[in-house]
């Protein structure tokens, strides 16, 4: 048996100062507000409960920091797959978001394997099908590549796209899922089974 735990970042800083965009060196890169980072050490204590192998997160400030506090208390490698990115949507950004670099992050963040290389690399612009078909592509190299249990941080589009693809429902697609939102997968024999654990 197979469990994939998917969280949405935790609340970002630009929701609370919008102003923060105007002068900030990567605006479409925000970090995670106070009471984001104070959601990302609850998600470290909920999950560190269970048995988990990996982690992989979206290569954006959010999604890491929201991860950080758990890789920081299991000791685990963080793997960074723009396969996991926000939609990548031309209606919100003028070309694909400019991320912080990975040399700068690694001081911060010194349990990011920066080695790793993606499972999946979208094309900028998508389209809501081709966001559709990234996050199916990556849902199931995700748990094809890798039997054990497995954490995995991503954008509202990109965790929701995730739990349609291995369940077979689009009505996922749809749903509500809040910052720092957490779904659990659990795959028996063939089928995936999901449930929103926190909200």
């Amino acid at each position: 048996m197979q469990t994939l735990w998917l969280v949405r970042h935790a609340h970002r800083l630009d929701f609370v100062q919008p102003e923060w965009f105007e002068s900030a060196i990567y605006p479409y890169d925000p970090p995670l507000s106070a009471q984001g980072l104070a959601r990302s050490i609850v998600i470290a204590e909920e999950l560190s409960q269970f048995s988990i192998d990996l982690i992989f997160t979206s290569p954006f400030l959010r999604t890491i920091q929201t991860v950080d506090p758990l890789a920081r208390m299991l000791q685990f490698p963080i793997r960074l797959d723009w396969g996991l990115c926000e939609w990548l949507c031309q209606d919100w950004t003028s070309a694909l978001p400019e991320t912080t670099p990975i040399n700068k992050l690694t001081v911060n963040y010194p349990n990011i394997d920066s080695a790793y290389q993606s499972l999946v690399v979208p094309c900028y612009p998508e389209t809501q099908a081709e966001l559709d078909a990234r996050t199916n592509i990556i849902a199931h190299r995700l748990v094809q590549s890798n039997s054990q249990n497995i954490v995995a941080i991503a954008h509202k589009g990109s965790v929701l796209g995730i739990v349609a693809a291995l369940t077979g429902n689009d009505l996922w697609r749809t749903a509500d899922l809040p910052c720092g939102g957490i779904i659990k997968l659990v795959r028996s024999e063939h089928r995936w089974q999901s449930s929103i654990i926190d909200r």
